[in-house]
């Protein structure tokens, strides 16, 4: 199974989300780069980062942070306000592997005009009550994650991004029914989740479970989770 340390960058700061309220945030470090180096001699060799704040304004703030990040891990996924096509290739040509993506991947044209940076693009399905939540989670729109799933699987998506934000930043526990239904919808999807993961036990369920990755943040940064056992358990998983 595939671990991405969270770094979710706001302010200039790391910082956590609880549930994805922006009124609700923990500060975790005051230098991305710092943290970054602290995860990397962990063992930790790729990073999920999220621009907190081109997230909430709709383009990437925080985008230059790429090219530093990548100095330091093998691999680097980046999300957060890329909400055009000019915003994803800027992303990729910083030095990011592979971009998270969620509302432009909804637009009626993107099948066409996401085409040529299809194999670099993990769509993130946010599930907030059931429903696909965008821009930064701030709203919800009539789909259910279960015809989300399915229609991204039809775009030819590979490996897709899903977060339980009702559970991000709770500790409470991944959302394994939410996995389990789509694993068995879309079993040929790779699935990293992320919301609430918050021990050993937890990532084991989801390896137990076929599921690809997952992304872990505040349980790295509070103690709840040991780094480096985490990532030599992964390593040797």
């Amino acid at each position: 199974m595939k671990i991405y340390p969270a770094i979710d960058i706001y302010g200039g700061k790391v910082v956590r989300l609880y549930q994805g309220d922006f009124d609700k945030s923990e500060t975790f470090g005051d230098d991305p780069l710092e943290v970054a180096r602290m995860l990397r001699k962990a063992g930790a060799c790729c990073v999920h980062v999220v621009d907190l704040d081109g997230a909430r304004t709709g383009r990437p703030v925080n985008i230059e942070v790429i090219a530093k990040l990548k100095q330091i891990f093998e691999c680097v996924h980046y999300g957060g306000g890329l909400r055009t096509v000019a915003d994803i290739k800027t992303a990729l040509d910083k030095g990011a592997d592979r971009v998270t993506a969620a509302s432009i991947v909804w637009q009626d044209d993107a099948k066409d005009k996401l085409a040529v940076f299809k194999a670099r693009i993990i769509p993130a399905l946010d599930v907030k009550r059931g429903t696909v939540a965008l821009s930064g989670w701030q709203r919800t729109v009539p789909l259910s994650f279960c015809e989300a799933m399915l229609h991204l699987r039809e775009m030819g998506y590979d490996t897709v991004l899903v977060t339980s934000v009702e559970r991000d930043g709770t500790k409470r526990g991944p959302d394994i029914k939410l996995y389990e239904k789509l694993s068995g919808i879309a079993p040929e999807v790779n699935i990293i989740a992320a919301g609430g993961i918050s021990s050993l036990e937890d990532v084991k369920a989801l390896a137990d479970m076929g599921i690809f990755g997952a992304v872990i943040g505040r349980a790295l940064y509070d103690g709840s989770i040991d780094p480096k056992r985490l990532f030599e358990e992964a390593a040797n998983a």
